[in-house]
């Protein structure tokens, strides 16, 4: 594998499953070294020693993204472990199980304070840290299809079409210091959250969970969900000086699902 991210330094948020822990394997195939942030710190270990198998140095750390304290300290403990940050994941996230009408105070905070307000905060921390060290850098968001289509999950459709447009005005905020900021938007991925919600969305159907997704499956042009491994190589890319100009930008992974949906 081209090793396009050679002794770079890769802060990854949300990096202990899914998306986030293949984002951090795929910049330690490119050369990165990754500090792997997440809730569950045991997970992050495991991402970490993973890291650190492929000959990097790798770092677990605990982070909440929604404790302003955790994200000072999470950048803090990086540039200590690592002497800077070249590169963001920014992508830790959840979701709500509650239609439009079901979703009340709480559920909306949950959601949103996660994916919208602590991604907005990790995005300010980081880009401040690159700002001082003077070198540019680049961040990729993770938001999804669901921020740019309707979605039944109201208040994670909210939350990614935020993220969205928090890429776009970071990225003309953050261009003069030749900071980069993307987002990759996936769309059925196969996750834990994402087998949550398609057990949920059978129970709503009354059919088996294998049913229901069979039937999304058949309307994907491609044929098939998108693997986290799909979505990490396109993160790879945008962290990488092959994209280099090219910024505020929003792409899709779905196998062209956003299309047909």
């Amino acid at each position: 594998m081209t090793m396009r991210l050679a002794e770079k330094v890769a802060l990854v948020t949300g990096a202990g499953r899914g998306i986030g822990r293949a984002m951090a394997i795929r910049l330690a195939q490119e050369g990165a070294h990754v500090v792997a942030a997440n809730t569950d710190v045991q997970q992050a270990e495991e991402v970490a020693a993973e890291v650190a198998a492929l000959g990097r140095k790798g770092l677990a750390l605990r982070s909440d993204v929604t404790c302003r304290d955790d994200i000072d300290g999470m950048v803090q403990n990086t540039v200590e472990a690592m002497g800077r940050i070249d590169i963001l994941m920014n992508n830790a996230g959840v979701l709500g199980f509650q239609g439009l009408l079901d979703v009340t105070e709480d559920d909306w905070d949950a959601v949103c304070n996660v994916n919208l307000k602590g991604a907005f905060f990790v995005l300010q921390a980081v880009a401040r840290q690159m700002i001082r060290q003077g070198e540019g850098g680049k961040i990729v968001n993770t938001a999804s299809i669901s921020g740019k289509q309707p979605e039944f999950f109201v208040h994670y459709g909210v939350s990614k079409a935020g993220v969205i447009s928090m890429t776009k005005s970071a990225a003309v905020a953050l261009g003069p210091y030749h900071i980069n900021v993307n987002a990759v938007c996936p769309g059925e991925t196969v996750t834990d959250m994402h087998l949550a919600s398609m057990a949920f969305h059978a129970a709503r159907n009354n059919i088996s969970v294998e049913e229901f997704i069979q039937r999304r499956e058949v309307r994907i042009p491609t044929g098939r969900r998108s693997r986290p491994e799909d979505v990490a190589a396109l993160a790879a890319f945008l962290a990488s000086a092959d994209a280099d100009n090219i910024t505020g930008q929003a792409y899709n992974v779905d196998g062209g699902l956003v299309m047909v949906a």
